[in-house]
């Protein structure tokens, strides 16, 4: 019933994902996430990062007619045309620089291209820089999943895909919870229109762009200590292509009403990726320093939350959860968030916001 697709994926050198992790599954299709794809026009945005670019070469390689790259990095969409052609002329109009927070650019993306399938990837992610920057966090996760939510839905795409985290279940970071607001704005967006919509959570993407695993690997090829934050913090993993090709499989069962949730198989201990990163990469004992858990940092990650309960999908390595989007107090409140972020409100009264609208405690963690 399901298929490999044998794509080329230049990613981080170093020791394998799967001499790390103990697997390395490969992307898998079913008949009707290739026929959804094939001859489709597609966006994807954030297609410059780790996930968006593998989703672009994915999408490419299962016969998409046209996928339109939309990022804020010129250099990243510069890397992706690079790896995608070899060459970077970035004269080809589906490399598109774009911000997803900028109602008028999206609106204009839009209109020109009408994308039929829409997977928004784009996002800001590094959990100790938005505990300091939740204004960014918020205009960026929450206002732009809302704006391209909504332009899918008013442009009439058949599924918009919403790439979330392991972080928005039972969210304590400001990451977490903008996250987890971004899916409730997600599940609303399309309600009443043609367009499906869809959330999928997933943890820790290995070797993805400023990941731990890239910052394990220049810290032991320059012969530097390496340091964690607590060693008995653990973590899902998957690979890259794990991760992009449940992506897509995720849009044959887009319905409105659920997250769906990908199989990262058990959690691994942080403190045991370093040790056997290190050996498989010659070093034997590897310095260790813990430098002290972070503020919005769980020891462990969870894919469900509180409530939710994983049911079985007709995809292997997919589950789903019931999403509960709101109501109309729930839109008004996330819109008086968003203003607030665009106006410059404090900090704590940003964070107070997002916590209560996640339903989530904010997590005191002494650095």
């Amino acid at each position: 019933m399901f298929q490999t697709l044998d794509l080329a994926c230049p990613h981080a050198a170093g020791p394998s994902a799967g001499a790390i992790l103990g697997r390395d599954l490969p992307p898998v299709y079913s008949p009707q996430a290739a026929a959804l794809v094939q001859g489709s026009t597609v966006l994807v945005t954030g297609a410059g990062g780790s996930i968006g670019g593998e989703l672009v070469r994915q999408l490419t390689g299962l016969g998409a007619a046209r996928v339109v790259c939309v990022d804020r990095d010129e250099y990243a969409l510069y890397r992706l045309q690079l790896g995608l052609t070899g060459q970077a002329m970035l004269t080809d109009d589906t490399m598109i620089l774009a911000d997803v927070a900028s109602g008028p650019q999206m609106a204009a993306v839009f209109a020109e291209h009408r994308p039929e399938l829409v997977f928004h990837a784009a996002a800001c992610k590094h959990l100790p820089l938005l505990e300091r920057a939740p204004a960014q966090a918020i205009v960026t996760n929450v206002h732009g999943t809302m704006t391209v939510a909504a332009l899918a839905a008013r442009y009439g795409a058949a599924q918009f895909v919403n790439v979330s985290t392991d972080k928005a279940a039972n969210p304590v970071s400001v990451l977490g919870m903008t996250k987890r607001v971004a899916e409730m704005a997600a599940a609303r967006a399309a309600r009443g229109v043609v367009t499906l919509g869809a959330s999928v959570r997933f943890g820790n993407v290995f070797a993805s762009r400023g990941s731990f695993i890239e910052t394990l690997a220049h810290q032991i090829s320059a012969g530097l200590p390496v340091t964690i934050t607590d060693p008995d913090m653990a973590r899902y993993f998957m690979t890259i292509p794990q991760a992009a090709g449940l992506v897509i499989e995720a849009a044959v069962m887009a319905d409105n009403a659920s997250i769906f949730t990908l199989d990262m198989g058990e959690p691994h201990s942080i403190l045991e990726i370093v040790r056997r990163y290190a050996f498989l990469a010659g070093i034997a004992d590897p310095k260790i320093i813990c430098t002290g858990r972070r503020p919005g940092e769980k020891l462990g990650e969870e894919l469900t939350g509180a409530g939710e309960v994983p049911l079985p999908t007709g995809h292997p390595r997919i589950t789903a959860v019931a999403v509960e989007p709101g109501g109309q107090a729930d839109d008004l409140a996330i819109r008086s968030l968003v203003r607030a972020a665009f106006s410059g409100a404090p900090a704590g009264r940003l964070r107070s916001a997002l916590a209560e609208l996640a339903g989530a405690q904010i997590l005191e963690v002494s650095a």
